[in-house]
């Protein structure tokens, strides 16, 4: 209608496009300025309530560490030094405990002979070597054309789980075979024999032997070492004697056993059990930790009869082999009782936790205790979340006639609900009598919220279960296997909040609300501009129709006026 107002007031003078601008800006007022505000409160309210939601949010996710009982697991060690180190699992029970006396596990280092090249061979005939470590045999072949170099190869291949196996230069022209078990342990002293082949001794080199009382064959390991009578057998290794009691039920592994276990003998020799080439069966006595070169015997004391495979039908030899270190267990000495173990990280006296043996002669006193620096964060970071929170609820609900200030909420009841719900809980008091403020966390004057880490460490000392307990809640079960769970002061603040923000929540149903509300509001913003201008659209129309009736009216009257005008000139003359 452009075109149309510009024409008003040709004929009239008084209907102008003034005029009408005028009169719908002033209507437009009435009926669209207060859609406008409508829409401008609402995009407010909503961005409140992001906001809300925001803060909200982030103090949830303050409580849910705190609701989590695995926040209460965790330890801290103290007292661990450079020859003791102690790590603790989540949820083991803090404990304090003494750790002295200490003597390393070591691994078994044998050297051999030693002889000019690595190409050297080592025998000169064929035949089988074998390497006995923790119970476990290893044969391997030899020939005239096996080489210190191929059978270290060899070793590594076939026994490369349990030991390794390298060529050490010792001078010029002179090298040494050492072979190293892989592991700690009095069980992995290693023993090099020679089982020759099924029809004769074998021509392995003296240098890769160790010094060792082999017995004569038995046909299990199993079967017994005496005719069914009691008797003492004595074991002389560096001249010393051991005495061994046997009877029916000793037998090829178990006097093994008897000589590991024993301080004495084991000091001077390792037992073993090896299979020959032919299936049988003989116990090995290894001379190691200096003993080497010195005889190895065992002689029956009587009264009973002890096999004589063990006696005269025993085969000494003597080995260039050094027992460079001893494979022996670690000792220590734990609250005072001494205590050994085949290595030197120790799991198996308490679960979760790891001993680690780092030094000899070394002293620890080891206090596990509740980790509390991490809980102490976390309250931290729920006292600081909740009084950003609580500020903006203030803010968002404020009544201050005086100054003239009004929240965007005020009024409004689910808002104000949030600040009592969640300020109810925190200033709460359980049936034991613990509360909050005992463990530092405290309400201030102005409502906001302070955490005095001191009252915490106090509070806690007295019984970190307690503590655990109130804040996370508590889990038991009956004999019936029924279970019963207490809420902690956490998990029911968590729960208040989810109320809040979960799908049908308090915040999210106050968000969908204004998002419809904003959709409507839109709705009848359009509606009324389309009514607003399609009135004055047509007010428009009558008014340039009107103007024009009055123009052709005006253009009339000035022509009968000329012809008056006229006719009273021509009277006159």
């Amino acid at each position: 209608m452009a075109g149309l107002i510009s024409s008003l007031g040709v004929g009239s003078g008084v209907l102008t496009s003034d005029v009408i601008d005028k009169l719908k800006a002033n209507e437009q007022k009435l009926t669209i300025t207060p859609i406008d505000n409508k829409i401008t409160l609402n995009t407010q309210k909503q961005q409140a309530l992001d906001l809300l939601q925001s803060l909200t949010t982030s103090f949830s996710s303050s409580v849910y560490s705190l609701q989590d009982s695995s926040l209460y697991q965790r330890r801290t060690v103290s007292g661990t030094n450079s020859g003791v180190s102690v790590t603790a699992a989540t949820g083991v029970d803090v404990q304090t405990f003494s750790i002295s006396d200490t003597k390393l596990a070591t691994t078994n280092v044998m050297q051999s002979g030693t002889f000019a090249a690595s190409t050297d061979f080592v025998a000169s005939g064929s035949g089988t070597m074998n390497l006995n470590v923790n119970g476990t045999d290893y044969q391997i072949a030899y020939d005239a054309t096996t080489s210190y170099d191929d059978l270290k190869t060899k070793i590594n291949d076939i026994a490369g789980s349990d030991v390794s196996a390298s060529i050490l230069q010792i001078g010029t022209g002179s090298y040494s075979l050492v072979i190293n078990s892989k592991t700690t342990g009095q069980d992995q002293q290693i023993s090099l024999t020679d089982l020759g082949t099924t029809t004769g001794p074998g021509s392995l080199n003296a240098n890769l032997l160790n010094d060792t009382l082999t017995s004569g064959a038995f046909a299990t390991k199993t079967e017994s070492i005496t005719g069914g009578t009691t008797g003492t057998l004595t074991l002389n290794a560096a001249g010393v004697n051991t005495n061994f009691t046997y009877d029916a039920t000793t037998s090829l592994s178990s006097l093994a056993d008897m000589i590991n276990s024993d301080a004495t003998a084991s000091a001077s020799v390792s037992a073993s059990v090896i299979r020959d080439i032919n299936g049988q069966y003989s116990l090995v006595l290894t001379a190691k930790n200096g003993a080497e070169n010195q005889p190895i015997t065992i002689t029956d004391q009587g009264p009973g009869t002890l096999s004589t495979s063990l006696t005269t039908g025993a085969t000494a030899v003597s080995g260039g082999v050094t027992d460079i270190q001893t494979a022996s267990d670690a000792s220590f000495k734990y609250n005072g009782i001494t205590l050994t173990r085949p290595t030197n990280t120790i799991t198996d006296i308490t679960v979760g936790v790891t001993i680690n043996l780092l030094e000899n002669a070394a002293t620890a006193n080891i206090n596990i205790t509740q980790d509390a620096q991490p809980i102490k964060d976390n309250l931290q970071s729920l006292v600081d979340s909740y009084n950003t929170m609580v500020k903006q609820l203030d803010s968002m609900t404020l009544t201050d006639v005086e100054a003239g200030k009004i929240g965007i909420f005020n009024g409004n009841n689910s808002i104000n609900s949030i600040g009592r719900d969640i300020r109810r809980i925190l200033t709460s008091v359980n049936s034991d009598g613990l509360g909050l403020a005992q463990y530092g966390v405290d309400v201030n004057r102005d409502g906001t919220l302070s955490f005095n880490s001191s009252d915490f460490d106090t509070k806690m000392a007295e019984s970190p279960t307690a503590m655990a307990n109130y804040f996370s809640g508590t889990t038991t079960v009956d004999a019936s296997g029924n279970t019963t769970t207490t809420d902690g002061v956490f998990n029911t603040l968590y729960k208040n909040i989810q109320n809040l923000t979960k799908t049908n929540g308090t915040l999210t149903a106050m968000h969908d609300g204004f998002v419809s509300e904003a959709k409507s509001l839109a709705t009848d913003k359009e509606r009324a501009l389309a009514l607003l201008n399609s009135r004055y659209d047509t007010m428009t129309a009558r008014f340039v129709e009107y103007d024009s009736i009055i123009s052709r009216m005006n253009n009339q009257f000035s022509s009968l006026q000329q012809q008056i005008t006229m006719a009273v000139n021509g009277t006159n003359n």
